[in-house]
């Protein structure tokens, strides 16, 4: 493994570690925090996406979004 792959392995470890203890203090505040965690996760890999040119995580996040919302108002 060269540098550069050790350096985004480094920071794929750091930024799962950062999420997991996100995700702890978030459960641990409520479910609707939770929720919110979440929501901002998928928001920032939407828009990861997005910054590379594919709309389609953006586009499926929001259907899902979509069809949740629906399906909690009917």
């Amino acid at each position: 493994m060269n540098a550069a792959q050790k350096a985004a392995q480094q920071r794929m470890q750091n930024q799962a570690a950062h999420y997991n203890a996100q995700q702890a203090k978030a459960a641990e505040r409520g479910p609707l925090h939770l929720a919110a965690f979440w929501l901002d996760v998928c928001r920032k890999l939407a828009k990861d996406a997005l910054d590379n040119g594919d709309p389609s995580v953006a586009n499926r996040l929001a259907s899902t979004l979509n069809d949740f919302y629906r399906g909690h108002t009917q």
